[in-house]
């Protein structure tokens, strides 16, 4: 059972919208000495609807339209087993969160939540979309929409639908999640929270750099050979795998393909990323806590031309490529309580950053209250 809220929704005018996108094309973000993304709400303001809501997210892509539902999960009525988490949480930055979320009513994005598909939430989303027209936002121009729902008897039906969930799979967010199912034992909690349907969601590969190894070409090839059958790659072309059980390598500026062998036929099911944590980068590289381990890159398959840069920047770097796991792994391994490896998962919708806030009281901005365009 997932128990839903309607809450208060929150998007940058054009002001702070222009320098955001600035900033992120420059690869700059809003924190520490610079100016947080609630100082920058305050600073330009924000429209604000005082009425909580339901709404439905669109992303319009190359690929098709994506669309989720995005609400509040009431932590105090929803089990602690419907969310099935998938990934290990680092204690210093679920304190840190923690502070966060006491000392400020808002929330800048939300958690990424995938359910298995339902009819009757696909047919709630249809009817949404067909009814209204999308708020009016800046952030329609790279074609991310949001549809308001503040009918009572329409939030109702989703209400409705959410709690006959028997679970949903966290995608993203699993600190602020840890942080808020924390504070919950004392305060109740809601958090913010962007449910996409499985058979909607898009997962691309997290692609690994180890850097400063000091390993010789004979040790690491008989370490693999374990494991892996080993191709050298024609042409030494930058590889990306096209199928499970097989990997990249790039060691010294040489490619190589990476086949399990059936010696490891056993470890077939298991996902890539657990095989490749556990048998190389944890045994042969010394990699044993990848949340923690600074000389752990990773790079989503969206990032391949940095990631290829990363290597030849230093012959003492090893890439490992990777093939994405399907959205039945991820929610198997989730129903499993298989905790995967950090950066395991690059799934998508992925909501921009500033794109949507929420707040449970009315925000204010320049000492008055900020006005729906």
């Amino acid at each position: 059972m997932i128990k839903i809220s309607p809450l208060k929704a929150l998007q940058p005018g054009k002001d702070i919208f222009d320098l955001m996108i600035s900033d992120q094309a420059n690869g700059k973000v809003h924190k520490n000495e610079q100016l947080s993304f609630e100082d920058l709400l305050h600073l330009f303001g924000c429209p604000i609807d005082d009425r909580p809501a339901i709404y439905v997210y669109e992303f319009r892509g190359e690929f098709g339209k994506m669309r989720g539902i995005w609400a509040a999960i009431d932590l105090s009525q929803t089990p602690v087993n419907a969310i099935k988490r998938h990934e290990e949480t680092v204690l210093s930055k679920v304190e840190s969160l923690k502070i966060d979320r006491k000392s400020k009513a808002m929330q800048k994005s939300p958690i990424l939540l995938v359910h298995k598909k339902d009819k009757a939430l696909d047919a709630l989303i249809d009817f949404v979309v067909r009814t209204r027209k999308p708020l009016a936002s800046e952030w329609s121009q790279m074609e991310h929409f949001l549809y308001q729902v503040v009918e009572e008897d329409v939030i109702e039906k989703f209400v409705e639908e959410f709690i006959k969930l028997q679970a949903v799979y966290l995608a993203d967010g699993h600190h602020r999640l840890e942080a808020a199912c924390s504070l919950q034992k004392s305060i109740p909690q809601q958090i913010s929270s962007l449910f996409v349907s499985a058979d909607v969601i898009s997962i691309g590969a997290f692609h690994r750099v180890v850097l400063g190894v000091d390993i010789s070409y004979s040790l690491l090839m008989e370490k693999l050979k374990q494991y892996y059958y080993i191709s050298k790659i024609p042409n030494n072309k930058a590889y990306k795998p096209d199928r499970k059980n097989r990997l990249g390598l790039c060691f010294k500026g040489e490619w190589y393909q990476l086949d399990l062998n059936e010696a490891s036929s056993a470890l077939s099911d298991v996902p890539d990323t657990v095989i490749l944590q556990d048998k190389i980068l944890s045994a042969v590289l010394g990699i044993n806590k990848p949340k923690e381990d600074d000389r752990l890159i990773c790079y989503p398959d969206c990032k391949w031309s940095e990631f290829l840069a990363e290597l030849d920047h230093d012959e003492t770097s090893i890439g490992f490529s990777l093939f994405p796991m399907t959205a039945e792994a991820f929610i198997k391994a989730a129903e499993k309580a298989e905790f995967l490896p950090p950066k395991s998962t690059w799934i998508a919708p992925k909501v921009p950053q500033g794109f949507m806030a929420s707040s449970p009281v009315a925000i204010m901005a320049k000492g008055e209250r900020v006005q729906v365009n």
